[in-house]
């Protein structure tokens, strides 16, 4: 260290120590630019980052509207679902359909029809919803259960254990808080 130069001093003392200038100023540089750079992620409200799907609107005929969430979730075997939950809503009409459409992969799971959907909520409750596939299915690999009876009773703070009738293995898929904050949404619509 040469005592000469004024950047490379330090004073220091039994409690203190004073940084160099420049080190001081480089620090303050970079602090500055991770506040000014990290700063708009921390501003992002909780909601839209849990918000993974948003809500889809369409009109379907004139007087009909249908909003639907889409999700692609795994059960608990590791077989990839795409979870459509959907409400069909004609003009002046009572809703026409409140439904969850559960797709698999075709040749990988089979529904066993017409067993109703078993929820469980995190308490413990459960609940059934109707199989609207009871007499004709379009694929073996797709399901579809009437919500309207049990909408009401949705959890608005907790995450939901679907149980799967399916043929071959029972199995299980979770559906996330998030995506549960999206179907009621879609219910109160």
């Amino acid at each position: 260290m040469n005592d000469k130069d004024p950047d490379f001093r330090q004073t220091c003392d039994s409690r203190t120590c004073i940084l160099p200038q420049t080190l001081r100023r480089t620090l303050f540089v970079l602090a500055s630019l991770l506040i000014l750079l990290g700063g708009p992620l921390y501003a992002v409200p909780s909601q839209s980052l849990a918000q993974a799907a948003p809500i889809q609107q369409q009109t379907e005929a004139p007087g009909q509207v249908i909003y639907q969430t889409r999700h692609r979730l795994k059960d608990s075997l590791g077989n990839s679902w795409q979870v459509i939950f959907y409400k069909r809503v004609q003009e002046g009409e009572e809703t026409r359909n409140l439904n969850l459409r559960l797709a698999g992969f075709p040749g990988a799971v089979e529904f066993q029809h017409p067993k109703p959907l078993i929820l469980t909520t995190s308490r413990g409750e459960t609940l059934e919803a109707a199989d609207d596939f009871a007499d004709e299915a379009p694929a073996p690999n797709i399901g579809e259960y009437d919500f309207r009876a049990i909408a009401n009773r949705l959890p608005s703070r907790s995450s939901l254990e679907l149980t799967l009738p399916l043929k071959e293995r029972a199995a299980s898929l979770q559906i996330p808080l998030p995506v549960v904050i999206e179907w009621q949404d879609i219910v109160k619509k």
